[in-house]
């Protein structure tokens, strides 16, 4: 199931995804019980989509579990949950027909899997052993509150890196800026037609990524300083980008961040205002609010970042921070020290 994040913008949305995720979950729990029940894994790492299909089977097979945030993570001093109702008009309550179904569907979910002893509220809150986080400290809001059970790795971009065929300018391109709305947010046409008006006849090399949101044709005719892909490697570009326009999904906040290009942010979903609202806080970007977005704000935000020298200097500092964070070695570092710390405690009883 394909979610546009740009239409989740309001409690109504908002209260149908634990629903659709518990389905996931239901769905996991079915395909994984028959084949690894007698080969179980030594650790089970999920999501905050699929947290109760994680959590159910490492407490039946008793192995450990490590959730994984590929979002700001969350405790007593920073619930990003809080944190996205803000940003809505609408807040709902917890008293939503889809939320009062979800809820009763977990509860029977657990009991179908012999933990009736559990209560919502108990696997909900759960705090894991390990939380693998995909971003830097300093990035998470209130990120020295965060005990040891959690580590800022930072990005998993090394194989992307490897993987992805190169880009390079044509000869003669002026500065570089990326515009892209990722995945998760990119059923905009007319978001990409005003960059093609925007950015015709200025110095900016411009490569727009419209992944599926409109065919490339269609932009059609471009000018000579602006290219449009359905797929391009960003991380390729970024090597190359003065400026990176985007939604402010977390993963492209991170790409963009590990290349060291200033972020001119465009949030139109909850999540995606929250991690903009942070990027703001650091002095890593400006954000252009999309209900005020005209063409004019978007080509001035760009030229800001690009000639702030303090922008770029926290850009680098975050760029080390990041380098610093330690990726998948870091991931794979904390799942052994899990992994063996269980092993002692099961050899022990």
């Amino acid at each position: 199931m394909h979610v546009d994040l740009s239409e989740v913008v309001n409690a109504d949305a908002t209260s149908r995804m634990p629903g659709i995720y518990l389905q996931e979950t239901v769905d996991i729990l079915a395909a994984a019980e028959p084949v690894l029940t007698e080969d179980r894994p030594d650790l089970i790492a999920f999501d905050m989509t699929v947290y109760h299909s994680g959590r159910i089977l490492a407490r039946k097979w008793d192995v450990p579990a490590a959730e994984c945030f590929p979002c700001l993570a969350s405790n007593k001093h920073f619930s990003f949950l809080d944190a996205m109702l803000d940003t809505m008009a609408d807040k709902g309550s917890w008293g939503h027909p889809a939320l009062r179904a979800f809820f009763t569907r977990l509860n029977g979910v657990l009991a179908d899997h012999g933990q009736s002893d559990r209560t919502v509220e108990d696997i909900m809150g759960q705090v894991d052993d390990l939380n693998l986080v995909f971003h830097p400290r300093r990035f998470q809001p209130a990120g020295g509150s965060f005990d040891d059970r959690f580590t800022f790795m930072g990005p998993c971009l090394e194989y992307t890196e490897r993987t992805e065929a190169p880009w390079r300018p044509p000869d003669g391109a002026g500065p570089v800026v990326l515009i892209s709305l990722g995945t998760s947010v990119n059923q905009q046409p007319d978001f990409f037609r005003m960059c093609v008006d925007t950015f015709a006849d200025t110095p900016w090399h411009v490569v727009l990524a419209v992944h599926n949101a409109v065919d490339p044709a269609d932009l059609a005719p471009l000018p000579p300083n602006i290219e449009a892909h359905s797929w391009i490697p960003h991380l390729s570009v970024l090597e190359h980008a003065a400026v990176f326009v985007s939604h402010a999904g977390l993963g492209s906040t991170m790409g963009g961040l590990h290349k060291g290009v200033p972020l001119v942010l465009v949030p139109s979903s909850p999540e995606h205002k929250v991690n903009a609202h942070r990027v703001a806080e650091l002095g890593l970007g400006r954000v252009v609010r999309q209900e005020a977005l005209t063409p004019q704000r978007l080509l001035a935000a760009v030229g800001e970042v690009a000639a702030d020298p303090l922008t770029t200097n926290r850009v680098k500092r975050m760029q080390e921070e990041i380098r610093q964070a330690g990726g998948p070695a870091a991931a794979a570092d904390a799942i052994e020290r899990r992994v063996a710390a269980h092993r002692s405690v099961v050899s022990v009883h």
